[in-house]
């Protein structure tokens, strides 16, 4: 069974492991860490959480 080693933590996975969207551009992020990077990147953009999505975010003008 081919494993794949994950970009943010370093740990082995399968690919049933990994995150599908990152794995089919290319990249592998188990999900795990696939989640707290897209964590991440929205209390960058959006720290009060005061928007329900990015193109909510985009149609407010910010």
């Amino acid at each position: 069974m081919e494993t794949y080693t994950c970009e943010e933590c370093g740990l082995e996975f399968t690919e049933d492991e990994l995150d599908r969207d990152s794995f089919n551009s290319g990249d592998y992020y188990c999900k795990r860490c696939a989640d707290f990077l897209m964590d991440s990147g929205w209390d960058a953009v959006d720290p009060n959480h005061e928007f329900d999505s990015f193109s909510d975010w985009d149609e407010r003008g910010h």
